[in-house]
């Protein structure tokens, strides 16, 4: 939602100063969160009479309920990419769609391949980014061995399989975790939060903590952390010690763990 009230404000307040399509697939997409995060943010903005509603009013909200309205709202939107001046485009979450509708397998993965075709085809035509934010779920030791940018060595697994009990892996499969430009990975480790750049075609693997506040999500350094080997790409959900608000921040976050950013132009 930060991304979307950025694309949305004026240019000479660092915006995009344009409209943003927000595919919001579990209904959890929130005007007020978003009036919030302005209000923090951009107070010379948003204490504005009707600058607030006019910042919103300019993101619109679509929530398919199947995999199906998903493909018909792709197919539409194309159109208004041009039509509406849309600067931005969201999709949160493709992984929600996708998982009641096949098992785990190659169904799946020939099923996402043509959207994942698509949604590059609008990046494309549009010259505009696209963030997709994928979901994640526990792994079992041999899914962990497919994922080899997670580990280094098979034998790791079986030499030490408690050191792998923490991570995660992306929900919609390692092709769809191959199929993009820029790769985000955000992940909670001993109390701390971290968003890691794990693929990006214009800047080294980086990781930087961050905190969720009142105005969206708070780097806590400007300047990140080189990082190397597989860490850079895990998931790690070390969560003892919360509370249960906590909790359910976390459990939250994890949902929206992965970014997917298909983008034709990387000038931004």
């Amino acid at each position: 939602m930060k991304l979307s009230l950025l694309a949305s404000l004026p240019a000479k307040f660092g915006g995009l100063d344009g409209c943003v399509i927000y595919i919001d697939v579990e209904s959890k997409f929130s005007s007020r969160r978003v009036i919030e995060m302005g209000v923090n943010s951009f107070p010379e903005i948003f204490h504005m009479d009707g600058m607030a509603q006019e910042m919103a009013g300019r993101i619109l909200v679509l929530q398919p309920a199947s995999l199906d309205e998903f493909t018909e709202s792709l197919q539409q939107i194309k159109v208004s990419l041009l039509q509406h001046q849309v600067k931005l485009l969201v999709i949160d979450s493709m992984a929600a769609l996708a998982s009641g509708e096949f098992e785990q397998g190659p169904p799946r993965q020939r099923s996402l391949g043509w959207h994942i075709s698509f949604i590059k085809s609008l990046a494309e035509f549009s010259r505009i980014p696209v963030v997709v934010t994928n979901q994640v779920r526990s792994q079992s030791r041999d899914e962990i061995c497919q994922y080899y940018f997670q580990v280094q060595r098979r034998d790791d697994i079986i030499k030490d399989p408690t050191r792998f009990d923490s991570h995660l892996v992306p929900a919609l499969g390692i092709h769809w975790a191959h199929a993009v430009s820029i790769r985000i990975v955000l992940e909670a480790k001993s109390g701390e939060r971290f968003m890691k750049v794990a693929k990006s075609p214009i800047s080294p693997p980086m990781v930087f903590p961050f905190n969720i506040t009142s105005s969206g999500i708070s780097l806590l350094r400007d300047v990140g952390v080189e990082m190397t080997g597989p860490q850079i790409n895990a998931i790690q959900n070390q969560v003892k010690g919360y509370n249960d608000n906590q909790r359910e921040d976390l459990k939250d976050l994890f949902c929206c763990s992965i970014l997917r950013i298909f983008n034709a132009n990387y000038k931004y």
